[in-house]
């Protein structure tokens, strides 16, 4: 990477799971205004763990853990693997990643996107996310300087429900195959652990799988609000997820406003209609009701952090 070349105030967006994540990626993505990996960039994480020899143990990563060398690292690799083109990004995510075959095309596109971007840009803007982020902010916040953080909050009830929905799907959203602290969540079968592993995921391997949920949005939540508040004002935005999905338009609208992107072109098209992102079953309104019984049991726990996300007690 040219020392001349820099990515420039990335967006980074962070929320829970199952919280909007996906849904505001993807319209962004759409933006020419914004390089994206058009995925999540659990690889290039997992990049950074092999490269500096650093012991997983949970999400948590602070600013003592970067050190120049591996911000150097990291910036190569997100420079690498962003593009410019919503079809390239999706070609390349849905049809050559999970082709092992079509793996050499995958690179020859990737080897050519990056000699062009060495050519013939600058400087250009990038949309980063996982919610594993939320425990990531001081890092982040050091390997970029100027970035803007986008926080999506979502009533405790319906993340929850989701979440739950989504660790029954054994095998879709794997966080770690069958971890070494053997897994007797009641309620769910599976060997492996699912989402994201905040600090003392392994207290909870014997927990009934609706805490393991609450457990999971509690930290999450706490650990970007806690985090959100080392930021200045100027560089964060919070947005619900009832916000975005009832009133996208306006919501994306004025976010770029935020981010200081046009509202214009694919973008604005697709915030007319929202595409549906990620979901296990279609979205609708007091889903969580169908767990009710579930939900009802661990709303005393989550009911601290809904209040300082702003939902009122129901």
């Amino acid at each position: 990477m040219r020392k001349d070349l820099m990515i420039k105030k990335p967006v980074i967006i962070i929320g829970c799971p199952r919280s909007g994540t996906s849904l505001l990626f993807t319209i962004l993505s759409t933006s020419k205004h914004l390089w994206s990996l058009y995925r999540e960039s659990n690889d290039i994480w997992e990049n950074f763990y092999r490269f500096t020899g650093k012991e997983f143990k949970n999400e948590v990563l602070t600013g003592e853990d970067l050190s120049e060398e591996s911000k150097g690292f990291l910036l190569k690799e997100f420079h690498k693997y962003s593009f410019n083109n919503y079809y390239t990004g999706y070609f390349l995510r849905e049809c050559l990643s999970k082709n092992s075959l079509l793996r050499p095309l995958s690179m020859l596109i990737t080897e050519a996107n990056l000699l062009y971007k060495n050519l013939l840009i600058k400087e250009y803007r990038l949309v980063e996310k996982t919610p594993k982020n939320c425990f990531r902010i001081s890092f982040i916040n050091k390997l970029f300087r100027d970035c803007k953080f986008i926080f999506l909050k979502r009533d405790g009830r319906s993340n929850i429900h989701s979440l739950i929905e989504g660790w029954k799907l054994n095998g879709k959203y794997i966080r770690m195959k069958d971890p070494a602290v053997k897994l007797n969540i009641k309620g769910y079968d599976g060997k492996d652990w699912n989402f994201v592993m905040p600090p003392g995921w392994e207290n909870h391997t014997n927990k009934s799988l609706e805490k393991v949920c609450a457990f999971q949005w509690i930290s999450s939540n706490k650990a970007a609000i806690e985090g959100l508040k080392e930021i200045e004002e100027k560089r964060k935005y919070t947005i619900s997820y009832e916000d975005l999905s009832n009133n996208t338009y306006s919501v994306i609208k004025e976010l770029c406003d935020f981010i200081e992107i046009p509202f214009s072109g694919q973008l604005r098209n697709i915030s007319y209609k929202p595409p549906d992102v990620n979901y296990v079953s279609r979205p609708q309104k007091e889903k969580w009701k169908k767990n009710a019984a579930l939900i009802e049991k661990i709303y005393p726990q989550i009911e601290p952090v809904m209040k300082e996300l702003g939902y009122p007690s129901p």
